[in-house]
């Protein structure tokens, strides 16, 4: 029998800020994590991106790591395969600016005018004025955004607290790995962070809720049962010692 997955207030808070959305509103994703992060990290954002698709949000992503783009790409078309709207519309549904140097000061510079931010050409170097959606999301804030997601195994949240969401008042969310989620909770407490979804357990309540477990809940469940399988023989090797010895004949 699968191991139930109860969603807790952390998870519950990011899933009803995205339930929130409507059909038409932009969401800005920033990815600030590499391939060593994907097994923790992927699943999360594939949840998220299901969500954003189901809701009819329009996505725009942006990366602080090299292959941050690629990564996200390769993630938003396996949740969008039943979503002809995604899986066909690049430039209409969404958008990929990818890369680019100093990442941080583009970040900040998005709040004034994003495609001058990213020079302009999306991750493929495509020219963002061809590209429908580019010039409908002027700059990184409230007015052009409804929301904005960090998936993090940095300090990438710091800079879009710092640069966005203190500045422009974005609300943002934190997709983290589950040893960061400690250290992004009281941002979460003071109101600077609108909610964090922390690690794999995080990311297989999403799918609970989203009612499509996944890759987080496979991982999940096979975690809970080595656990379970390590707590049996501890407490084999302990009911073993507390047999009396046998007096040597």
């Amino acid at each position: 029998m699968p191991l139930p997955v109860r969603p807790r207030p952390d998870t519950l808070s990011a899933y009803r800020l995205g339930q929130a959305l409507q059909p038409g509103d932009a969401v800005f994703i920033w990815i600030d994590y590499g391939f060593g992060a994907q097994e923790e990290l992927d699943p999360m954002l594939q949840a998220v991106f299901l969500q954003l698709m189901r809701r009819g949000a329009v996505i725009c992503i942006a990366s602080r790591s090299l292959e941050g783009g690629q990564i996200a790409e390769t993630v938003l078309h396996a949740a969008a395969a039943a979503f002809p709207a995604y899986r066909d519309g690049y430039g209409v549904s969404w958008i990929d600016l990818g890369y680019r140097p100093a990442p941080d000061v583009a970040l900040r510079a998005a709040t004034v005018d994003l495609s001058a931010a990213y020079n302009g050409v999306d991750q493929s170097g495509r020219p963002l004025t061809g590209l429908p959606l580019a010039s409908r999301l002027r700059a990184l804030t409230p007015h052009y955004f409804r929301l904005a997601y960090v998936f993090d195994l940095g300090d990438g949240y710091a800079a879009m607290m710092t640069y966005v969401s203190q500045v422009t008042g974005l609300p943002m969310i934190v997709g983290a790995i589950s040893m960061e989620a400690p250290v992004i909770r009281p941002f979460v407490a003071t109101g600077q962070i609108a909610a964090v979804i922390p690690g794999i357990r995080g990311a297989a309540e999403y799918e609970t809720l989203l009612h499509a477990p996944g890759p987080a809940t496979a991982l999940d469940r096979g975690g809970a049962l080595v656990a379970l399988f390590i707590l049996l023989l501890l407490a084999l090797g302990n009911a073993g010692a507390a047999v009396p010895e046998e007096p040597a004949d």
